[in-house]
Formats: C-alpha cells, sequence, structure tokens
C-alpha cells in the first residue's frame, strides 16, 4: 500500500489483529471496527466476553479471534496465521497484553512472579511483533501499536517488574521503528496512565499496597480525573491510521499530564 492509497482509504480495508481484548484491548477492537477495518482478536481466559465482543463488532468487521497466551511463541505463530488467513493479511497489530498481579516491594517478590509478569508485558509483545514482521517486510508496509504505561517512563513503586517490562517495551519498539523504517513498517507505543477499567478499580479498592500506590497516583494526574478506554483507542487508532505514517519510535504517553516530557 503507498502513503497516497493510505491516505485515501483511512482504515478501510485494512487487516487489524490484536492482541488482548480486555478493557483497553476491546475498545481498541470497536473503534477500529467502526473506521472500516476488519479485526481478528485474541483473548486471554474470557471466552464469553470475547464472543460478547465479537457479536457486537460492526457486521462484517469481525474476522474471528482466538484464546492465546501470548507468552507462548508457537501459540502465538499459529494465531498470526490464522488471522492472516481470515483477514486476507495482517498490516496492523497491536498489543495490549497486560500481566494481572498485587503490588509488592521487590525484595518480597518471587523470581518466579517477577519472571511472569516480564514474558507476559515484555514477552509477549516481542512474540506478536516476530511472528508478523516478515509479511509486512514482504509487503512493504506495516503498522504496530503496543500499549504499555506511563510506569516505563518512570517507575512505579511495588511494580519493579512490570515497569522494567515496560520500559525494556518502549526500548523495543525504538529498535524495531530503525530496523524497519524504510519497509514503510511503523512502530510506536502508547503509555496511559490510570484508566477507568475493571482492573483499575479493583486495585484501587484492593487493600495493602496495591490500593496504597494505586489511589495515591490516581490523585497525582494533573487532570484531576481517569483516562477513558476510548481516549487510549484514540491514541492507538492515529498512529494506526493513514495521518500517522511519519510517525515512528515514539513512546506517546496518554496520563493526564501524570508523565510530561
Amino acid at each position: 500500500m503507498t502513503a497516497e492509497q493510505e491516505v485515501a482509504s483511512g482504515m478501510s480495508g485494512r487487516g487489524v489483529l490484536v492482541i488482548g481484548s480486555g478493557g483497553i484491548g476491546s475498545q481498541v477492537c470497536r473503534d477500529l471496527a467502526a473506521a472500516g477495518a476488519r479485526v481478528y482478536f485474541s483473548y486471554y481466559s474470557n471466552a464469553a466476553g470475547a464472543a460478547e465482543l465479537a457479536a457486537g463488532l460492526p457486521a462484517g468487521s469481525c474476522a474471528g479471534y482466538a484464546a492465546l497466551d501470548a507468552t507462548d511463541d508457537a501459540a502465538v505463530q499459529s494465531v498470526v496465521a490464522a488471522a492472516g488467513r481470515e483477514l486476507a493479511g495482517v498490516d496492523t497489530l497491536v498489543v495490549t497484553a497486560g500481566h494481572r498481579h498485587p503490588l509488592a516491594l521487590f525484595q518480597v517478590t518471587t523470581a518466579a512472579t517477577a519472571a511472569g509478569i516480564v514474558a507476559t508485558e515484555l514477552g509477549g509483545p516481542m512474540n506478536a511483533v516476530r511472528a508478523v514482521l516478515p509479511a509486512m517486510q514482504k509487503n512493504g508496509f506495516g503498522r504496530i501499536v503496543l500499549v504499555g504505561s506511563d510506569s516505563g517512563k518512570t517507575g512505579s513503586m511495588g511494580d519493579a517488574a512490570s515497569a522494567a517490562a515496560r520500559g525494556g517495551l518502549i526500548a523495543f519498539a525504538k529498535s524495531i521503528a530503525r530496523e524497519n523504517a524504510a519497509s514503510d513498517i511503523t512502530v510506536n507505543v502508547v503509555c496511559p496512565g490510570p484508566t477507568d477499567t475493571e482492573l483499575l478499580a479493583g486495585m484501587t479498592e484492593a487493600e495493602g499496597l496495591t490500593g496504597k500506590v494505586m489511589n495515591a497516583v490516581v490523585r497525582a494526574v494533573p487532570k484531576r480525573r481517569l483516562g477513558s478506554a476510548a481516549e487510549i483507542s484514540g491514541a492507538v487508532a492515529y498512529l494506526a491510521g493513514a495521518e500517522a505514517g511519519f510517525i515512528t519510535g515514539q513512546a506517546v504517553s496518554v496520563s493526564g499530564g501524570l508523565t510530561m516530557q
């Protein structure tokens, strides 16, 4: 697809694979489908939620969905292949994979817990990008948007392993962006701050360090409110869309001013 064709078509006819269809991921599916893309998505464990999401997408826009543990490279390769068949090619990848865990100081975080967090939040996106790159390189076009966190820029008390993974995600995206810019493959990271999702609600209501830290982060947002899934998805849609073809290797905070650079 040439730059001129991309501007003319927007998301119409685009084949989008969304890895992770939780709160933000489901909104991304809905928004990109509404913009004219065909969407194939994965879910981790909520089969009923995935079926409901698929049924609610515009007619003809859902190409399918599948259960996926993004830490399993062979499974990721299989899902990417299935999505490619159903979409007649994946030209857009969005990864929203995250690991659910209570916050804890690093010295009491087990090695297994830390490894699981890093495997999901850094290894998972790496697996997905590795799987889609060959076809994108062959076609000379691709849009990759990874959803991370502002903790990857600032660190996070009680969540060192996740912050390390999110920081690594930003460095990874910059590296892949450099390697593939000449092939018109852009790679960017959207870094949300506190966002009004079921996950955040559970954390702010939790006892102990999790509730204490998360409520403090929410109070620190200069905009004095939570972000919405739609605002995060809007940034994803922009970076995947026609107007952002000259933006690559960037980590864009959508955090109400929590991180300013």
